[in-house]
């Protein structure tokens, strides 16, 4: 806190203007708040700037101006009526009498005026983590003052909708909102009015936290995709799986063959690149013996391990009676999985967990320590005490999912249609790279899926029937 040099003027009153600076939580934000609303100085909030911090809290920045009186302040006349009862009193004891009068009835004016005109944050801290919350979207800066600002990144189309709708339905009153478009996400801009609300009124707490540094970035990996195809044969193949994928990342390939058979893939880290394929009515070995032309190493057993680099040793024998774990996660750190594995096996907790690096799991019903030393084979650790030396934990990004109701018809374009047994299932990557398996009925943010055949789907929307088609294998 840094207090500016007073100035007294010859008004009722004057300011001590105190430059405000911290970082916090938000919930502490907005709870330091409320204690400057209880405080009698009647302290007035003059603005507040809030920006991301390390980690996860928030920067900021305020002015605040705590009044007092000016000795030099001008006196107004005593009340009407006291001086007639002051008939008989000497002059000097009156004169004091009067000046007292005047002192309180100035005083009362301006506690009155003061109580009446300070400002607050509470309404606008309350209302800037009510309209994120529960979207795909994080705040880079909110100021509050005069006017208000926001500023920050949404993914998807259907979020901003929903934003602004939230916006002009709620406490603030908007003036402009400017949206531009950055990577795979939405850049926006607000400017309004905020209501200043009394010290009583019942708002509700913040309970998330809006702010984040977190950088607008697609989980996909460079375009440049490889092509495979399976071999003609003359008699017609028999097999239960159909897989017609474009540009989809290699990881994600194993994670379809994981949704489609429910087997167990473990993905390297160095296992990156994109593929288009057409199999048509393979079986999952055959499958994967194409994709080993591709230049992956997949090893056989139960829990089947994917490298690039260097030969994939052989899954282990996954045990009968162990607390098992279920994992579908895309290149996730391997201390977050590592942490997943002992919550499900408690025998696991005592083991050490701050193992760097990342990899992709896609496995069911797996005994937790069977694949917890296949991760740790994995990223070349032994997992003993002193294999790795202990790390602070990560001060991870907030990621922005967007769910798969979420899309809407524009944003709908097909990534694969995979099948077994002849019912087909349709691909589809989010603007942040999550791949969304969708079937008919599915709903969308603006549309639904009516039908999905081996080359196209049919979506529902608002104008009526549209056909997608699933682009041609290229050469």
């Amino acid at each position: 806190m840094q207090p500016r040099p007073p100035f007294d003027s010859r008004s009722a009153w004057a300011d001590v203007v105190v430059d405000l600076s911290g970082v916090g939580g938000y919930d502490e934000v907005d709870r330091f708040f409320r204690q400057v609303a209880l405080s009698p100085r009647l302290i007035d909030v003059e603005s507040l700037t809030l920006s991301p911090a390390p980690g996860d809290a928030v920067h900021l920045v305020s002015v605040l101006r705590l009044p007092y009186r000016p000795e030099a302040a001008p006196l107004p006349g005593p009340p009407e009526g006291v001086r007639a009862q002051l008939a008989g009193v000497p002059r000097p004891q009156a004169d004091a009498y009067l000046r007292d009068q005047a002192m309180s009835l100035a005083k009362a004016d301006t506690i009155d005026t003061l109580r009446r005109n300070r400002r607050n944050p509470r309404l606008f801290l309350s209302e800037a983590a009510a309209v994120v919350r529960g979207r795909p979207m994080v705040l880079s800066q909110a100021t509050a003052g005069d006017e208000f600002f926001l500023r920050g990144l949404a993914v998807g189309e259907a979020t901003l909708r929903g934003f602004e709708r939230r916006l002009e339905r709620g406490f603030f009153r908007v003036s402009q909102v400017l949206l531009a478009r950055q990577g795979t996400c939405y850049r926006f801009e607000v400017r309004g009015r905020s209501p200043v609300v009394g010290l009583d009124a019942e708002i509700p707490l913040p309970t998330q936290q809006p702010f984040s540094a977190e950088q607008c970035r697609s989980d996909r990996d460079p375009s440049g995709a490889a092509v495979l195809r399976a071999p003609f044969v003359r008699r017609p193949r028999r097999g239960s799986l159909d897989l017609r994928l474009r540009d989809v990342a290699w990881a994600d390939v194993f994670g379809v063959l994981y949704q489609l058979t429910g087997e167990a893939f473990l993905v390297d880290a160095d296992v990156s690149g994109r593929l288009s394929l057409d199999f048509p009515a393979v079986e999952l070995d055959e499958a994967l013996s194409l994709l080993q032309k591709g230049g992956m190493k997949i090893s056989p057993g139960p829990l089947r391990r994917v490298s690039r680099a260097r030969a994939a040793t052989a899954g282990p024998a996954l045990g009968a009676d162990a607390p098992k774990a279920s994992l579908a996660v895309k290149r996730a750190e391997v201390r977050d999985v590592l942490a997943a594995l002992a919550e499900a096996d408690p025998s696991l907790a005592a083991a050490p967990r701050d193992v760097p690096g990342r990899i992709s799991v896609w496995a069911r019903d797996v005994p937790a320590a069977d694949l917890r030393g296949a991760v740790l084979d994995a990223v070349g650790s032994s997992g003993g005490a002193d294999a790795v030396p202990p790390l602070g934990p990560p001060a991870a990004p907030r990621r922005l999912h967007l769910r798969p109701e979420e899309m809407t018809v524009q944003e709908f374009e097909l990534a694969g249609l995979v099948a077994t047994g002849g019912r087909w299932t349709a691909l589809v990557y989010s603007p942040a790279g999550a791949l969304y398996a969708y079937r008919t009925g599915d709903r969308l943010a603006d549309g639904s899926v009516t039908a999905i055949e081996s080359t196209d789907v049919l979506l529902q929307t608002e104008e009526g029937p549209l056909r997608i088609m699933l682009p041609l294998l290229g050469r």
